[in-house]
This record gives structure tokens, sequence and C-alpha cells, in this order.
């Protein structure tokens, strides 16, 4: 076999392997392959809004087992608009992450976290210190999620 012939068949086997489910479809938390014994953890995509008067947030989360990233943006009135990405781990009924964000012109990194109410996500607050550059929570037993801004369930833009 030719090393074209073999960059061909392996593109083919990639093309292939590829589901293109949707949001829904995804759901499914586990799938395990016969050829070996590892467990492969399929991603779900959900999509969260927040909105009071003239304020609004977007929460966008891909969750993989114990991973998650996701979009994050906030459009409060009369203020700057930021927005970014988040990297972080979801433990039983917290996601806690690492959120990049662009606003006022540059670029920041804050610690971020949510709490799972139902079919909601509620934010938490707490006092920060600065930790290399980036604001972490100072004690994370001590977040606030009874005044965090409430995530609401909402369709996920298309093209997500």
């Amino acid at each position: 076999m030719t090393i074209r012939n073999a960059f061909a068949f392996l593109a083919a086997a990639f093309i292939c392997s590829c589901s293109g489910k949707s949001g829904s479809e995804n759901a499914a938390a586990e799938d395990t392959t016969s050829q070996e014994s590892t467990t492969v953890v399929r991603a779900t995509n959900q999509c969260f809004v927040y909105q009071s008067r003239k304020d609004s947030a977007s929460l966008n989360l891909e969750i993989t087992g114990e991973k998650v990233s996701g979009k994050l943006s906030y459009a409060f009135f009369e203020k700057d608009r930021n927005t970014g990405t988040f990297v972080g781990t979801i433990t039983g009924d917290t996601i806690l992450a690492r959120y990049t964000f662009a606003s006022e012109g540059s670029e920041s990194v804050r610690e971020v976290a949510f709490l799972k109410k139902g079919e909601r996500w509620v934010e938490g607050f707490g006092e920060v210190k600065d930790s290399a550059g980036v604001m972490i929570f100072a004690n994370r037993s001590k977040l606030d999620f009874q005044k965090g801004l409430d995530f609401k369930p909402a369709e996920c833009p298309s093209g997500k």
C-alpha cells in the first residue's frame, strides 16, 4: 500500500466516524467500544440565558464527563460587554471553570462557578484574589449562589 493510499484510507475512516448528530441526539452519556475496553463519553451541548430588564447574559455549555467548556457572554446596561470562553470541571451539581474574556480592549481571566438548580444554572459569587494575573475565588466553600445570575434553558443558536 502506498503512502497516498494509506492516507486516503485514514481520511475515509475519519470521515465515516463523524456522526454529525444534533445536540438532542448527542445526549447519550456513554458509548463503549468493542475493540478496546475504554469508555467514550459523548459531549452534550446546552444553552442558557439570563434576562433582567436591560441586562442579559448567555451561557453555552459543552459537558463531556467531568470536563466542561463553553462560551459565556454578559451584556449589562451601561457597562462594557464581555464575551469569552471557559474551561473547567463539573463535580456533582457544581461547575468551576476559568473564564477568558475580552472587555475594554484587553483580555482577562477569572474563575467562575455555577450551581445546578433543576433545569437552571445559577452563577456563584464570592471574595476573589489575584493569583498570577488570574482572579480566583479566595474561599470556594463560601461561594454565594443566592443572588447570582439565574440562567434558564434556551435554544442554542444555529451554527453553535
